[in-house]
């Protein structure tokens, strides 16, 4: 009796596994907002190794940003890169399912926390 529930579990259980494969094994377009700056860089550099990603868009307001995505893209992993700066971050943003924002104004001296956060965040 129970080898048969068992069998039967196993059997119900396998389309499940199935999904749950499925989705660990989906790719993600991801897109780094500030990825020229010093905690942009090596962040776009993390992502672009993950094997989970298969785009990523870097996007900075610098005008070396896509110079940076010309160097993660010679990086041989599955991951497509790509920059934009200035007006194109729409394009940047297409079809993204991760977004990460390392980007803001840093602090300077005499700024508190809650000034910083006002200003980034406002």
């Amino acid at each position: 009796m129970f080898s048969t529930m068992r069998s039967a579990v196993a059997r119900a259980s396998r389309p499940l596994a199935r999904a749950a494969a499925a989705q660990q094994e989906r790719g993600f377009k991801c897109s780094v907002l500030g990825a020229a700056g010093g905690i942009g860089q090596p962040l776009s550099l993390m992502m672009k190794l993950n094997p989970r990603v298969t785009a990523l868009t870097c996007y900075d307001v610098a005008p070396i940003t896509p110079g940076v995505a010309a160097d993660l893209s010679h990086i041989a992993t599955g991951a497509k890169t790509t920059g934009f700066t200035g007006d194109d971050l729409k394009k940047a943003l297409d079809g993204c399912d991760v977004v990460v924002i390392p980007a803001g104004v840093p602090r300077k001296p005499g700024m508190t926390r809650d000034d910083l956060f006002n200003i980034n965040a406002g």
